[in-house]
């Protein structure tokens, strides 16, 4: 080899080895926009642990897992305008035609627990409901803006949320709901502070 070979390799070697030496330094990764599912949305709820099918597809772990809540209704369609202006959201529904009768499932996200709402074709009248039924309960980013929101909708607030903290409203057919704010309660402030209740909850 010759003098100039040898150095030509030599300077190489020890380009090649302070290359290796150096400590790798990463780009930063350029993310793609993705198209957001439901099943994704989901995963964004802290409501949401339940799979697409519900129960048939949950793991046995050796726990009960609350499903959802059955509510028989007389107008399906002012009953799930009641529930949409809370904020919930059609996740299915059946249709039986034998059984002259539909079921809508409503829920706060995809993968929450859901109220199932049943229908009987033709309605029927109710009994008011017994004291021994409670209420059902939802927490929200802000209970004022909330609550705002179901009176420009013609929802009455049977109990204001005074406290900043919680507010009743009740379904056409009068099922009580709590309303209840997340984390510390908001300030008081007007209208809600000095507005008084509005039949029973």
């Amino acid at each position: 080899m010759s003098v100039a070979a040898a150095r030509v390799s030599l300077t190489h070697s020890r380009s090649l080895s302070a290359a290796l030496c150096r400590p790798l330094t990463r780009r930063p990764l350029t993310r793609r926009p993705s198209t957001v599912t439901s099943a994704a949305m989901a995963q964004k709820s802290v409501s949401s642990y339940l799979p697409s099918d519900t129960y048939n597809s949950l793991p046995k772990d050796g726990d009960l897992t609350f499903l959802h809540t059955m509510l028989r209704v007389n107008d399906l369609d002012a009953t799930m305008d009641f529930f949409k202006a809370l904020g919930l959201q059609e996740t299915r529904r059946k249709e039986s035609e034998s059984g002259k009768f539909t079921l809508v499932f409503m829920a706060s996200a995809p993968g929450a627990p859901e109220i199932e709402l049943t229908y009987n074709w033709g309605g029927e009248d109710f009994a008011p409901p017994s004291r021994s039924m409670g209420h059902l309960a939802y927490a929200t980013d802000d209970i004022y803006a909330l609550c705002e929101s179901l009176q420009a909708k013609g929802i009455v607030i049977n109990r204001p949320p005074r406290d900043g903290k919680m507010a009743f409203v009740k379904s056409p057919d009068g099922i009580s709901v709590e309303l209840l704010q997340k984390g510390e309660p908001l300030e008081a402030k007007e209208p809600w502070a000095s507005m008084e209740n509005i039949g029973s909850w």
